[in-house]
């Protein structure tokens, strides 16, 4: 993960229509893990289609 600075992740992560965090695709719901929308942070590698910097949505934004 250290090939991409936080912003970066954040940025595309933001502004991306098919983020899935983990969490929420595994079904435990946000609030089982105490994360709640108002802190929510999007970032790329926390998505379903990271696969460790291979998404096809990230590497276009690049």
């Amino acid at each position: 993960m250290d090939r991409y600075d936080r912003d970066t992740l954040y940025h595309i992560a933001g502004k991306c229509d098919a983020f899935e965090h983990v969490i929420h695709a595994m079904g435990y719901g946000y609030s089982l893990l105490n994360v709640s929308p108002e802190n929510f942070i999007r970032s790329c590698d926390y998505c379903i289609n990271w696969m460790d910097g291979t998404c096809r949505i990230f590497r276009n934004s690049l």
